[in-house]
Parts: structure tokens; sequence; C-alpha cells
């Protein structure tokens, strides 16, 4: 079992800034790619989670955008009258509004990814393919065990 050090948490070191600084870094990196396009970075992100079932209505999408509730309203609603998007109440419970990707917010998906892939390619340009895959499967590890600790956590306190 791995163990962090007070050595290892100092703050060049420590884990948690290091995630958000190349977070914060990145997110403006790409957003930069983003500024003369008709989707901000942020809204193609949306498009994006909710394509790929990562989110599937405004509840889960304000969670994975760590963005408010009314912002979320007011991103999807800016996306449905695009036509980017669309919500979907269900057959069997109206109260239930699931979101799903238009043809044309596909479109616009496929579009721009590549300048978010051109945007870390630039950045990882200096890795051998080796790293990069250790590296992905490493924060796939690291979020799976974060998930797990933390909404093991809440699923106790919510059952208690």
């Amino acid at each position: 079992m791995a163990v962090l050090t007070l050595e290892d948490c100092s703050a060049n070191r420590a884990p948690g800034r290091l995630l958000r600084r190349i977070d914060k870094l990145m997110t403006a990196h790409v957003e930069s790619r983003f500024a003369a396009r008709e989707l901000s970075f942020m809204q193609w992100v949306a498009l994006k989670v909710v394509r790929d079932g990562v989110a599937g209505n405004a509840g889960e999408l304000a969670r994975e955008l760590s963005i408010t509730t009314g912002a979320t309203t007011r991103m999807i609603d800016s996306l449905e009258r695009r036509g980017l998007i669309e919500r979907d109440r269900g057959a069997a419970d109206r109260r239930v509004v699931r979101l799903a990707v238009t043809e044309a917010g596909r479109a616009a998906i496929a579009d721009q990814q590549r300048h978010v892939v051109e945007a870390w390619n630039e950045v990882l340009a200096e890795f051998e393919q080796q790293e990069v895959d250790h590296m992905v499967a490493a924060l796939l590890r690291l979020l799976d065990a974060a998930e797990r600790v933390v909404c093991g956590d809440q699923l106790a306190e919510a059952a208690a």
C-alpha cells in the first residue's frame, strides 16, 4: 500500500496542488483555442459528457462541470436554442428530464475535438507513448479510488 509522507506533500509535490495546477493551466490553454469559436470550451465539454453518457440530466451535468444548477440551466437553454442538445421528458415520469445531444451537437463535438487533442499533444510532445499510457492509467485508478472513498463515505452517511 502506498503512503505519502509530509515531505511528499510539500507545495511542489502535493498531489492535489499538482492536479489543480495542471487543470487550470490546461483549461486556459484549451479555452484559448475556442476563443473565436461558436462554442465555448465549457459548452463543448457539456455536450461531450452528455454524449458520452457521463451526465444524463441537468443535476449530473452541474456536478460534472462543478457549476451551479442555475448556470447549468442557462447553458442547456443556450445549447437547446442552437439545436445542439435537447431535453427529453420521460414517458413513465414526466418529472425526469434527460438530456440528449442532437446530430448538430455531435457534429459540433467532432468539429472542435481536434482543438482539444492538439492542445494536449502540444503539452505531451516530450513524453513517450508508454509514459502517456501509464499516466492515463494511473489517473483512471486515482479517480476510481477517490470516487470509491469519497462517494462510499457519502453513501454511508446518507444511509445512516
